[in-house]
């Protein structure tokens, strides 16, 4: 995977490319958005991290040059203190996740991981188009993680025709937070605090094996419906977990935008058209129109 990160501080710019090469990515760094820009035209990256206030073409400008050109490039800002405006802003305009300053190294190793099962997922993976009028598919996983990635692809190809490699792209990555909501916080009943912790101390790998190895837990299922007809496409994600009041949730701003586990129902509810939780909260229905 190649990754881009632009960033006019050098330190913050150093310690990220340090980070991503140790996890064996390739990693050029650009020192404003302006040099980023011309960067991405001539290294194609897969992945692209950058801040958000810089020099001569800041990361909305930026973020909108490369959209034009580029549908499909995966791209993450880091925002500062008092930038959750901005940070809104880019999602919406077609970024694909964030991070908070001070950037946390886990964060970091995270997030290309999973981007880069993304990339990879899409590498290998080749679906005809069709132009089915209407299908229903029931799907149940175990709580496993390596599945979802591939689940989140499988879903959103199914969609056929309907949406471009862009719109694909942003269904995927919402089915896979989603996804992974409801193994964590649903099933495995790891609270956003515990998760917190696991992921600064660097053992998020062992809480995932002790919650697959409690009898409470360990069994507990994940089923997707997925509905396409002539007019949409509807997901419904249902776990096995106690729920939790979805009804306090209101204002996305509200939704802890720095912590990168609390902003799964945000960075989802932006990618579809219609996203609504059902009953005590463990289900969750995601409608996408067609040329909406």
């Amino acid at each position: 995977m190649k990754v881009l990160v632009v960033e006019d501080d050098y330190s913050s710019r150093e310690l990220l490319k340090i980070c991503i090469e140790k996890e064996g990515y390739q990693c050029q760094t650009a020192n404003d958005g302006m040099d980023g820009f011309n960067m991405f035209k001539k290294y194609n990256p897969d992945l692209i991290i950058s801040d958000v206030r810089m020099p001569n073409m800041n990361g909305i400008e930026l973020l909108e040059s490369i959209r034009k050109i580029s549908k499909e490039v995966i791209i993450v800002f880091i925002t500062g203190h008092g930038t959750e405006e901005l940070a809104l802003q880019a999602l919406q305009l077609g970024a694909n996740n964030y991070i908070k300053k001070p950037v946390d190294i886990s964060e970091i190793r995270t997030l290309t991981n999973r981007y880069y099962d993304v990339i990879k997922s899409k590498a290998i993976q080749s679906n005809i188009v069709d132009l089915i009028k209407h299908r229903e598919i029931e799907i149940e996983i175990d709580s496993d993680m390596n599945l979802v990635q591939s689940l989140a692809n499988y879903l959103a190809e199914k969609t056929g025709n309907y949406f471009d490699s862009k719109e694909k792209m942003r269904i995927e990555l919402g089915i896979n937070e989603l996804l992974i909501n409801a193994i964590e916080h649903g099933n495995w009943e790891i609270s956003y605090e515990e998760k917190n912790k696991a992921l600064l101390e660097d053992r998020i790998s062992d809480l995932y094996t002790s919650k697959r190895e409690d009898p409470v837990t360990a069994n507990k299922k994940v089923s997707v419906k997925f509905r396409q007809s002539e007019k949409f496409c509807e997901w419904i994600i249902t776990d096995e977990g106690k729920g939790f009041d979805w009804m306090t949730i209101y204002n996305p701003l509200d939704i802890q935008l720095s912590k990168m586990n609390g902003r799964g129902i945000l960075l989802s509810k932006l990618q579809f058209d219609e996203l609504e939780y059902i009953g005590n909260g463990n289900a969750v229905r995601l409608k996408k129109y067609f040329n909406k």
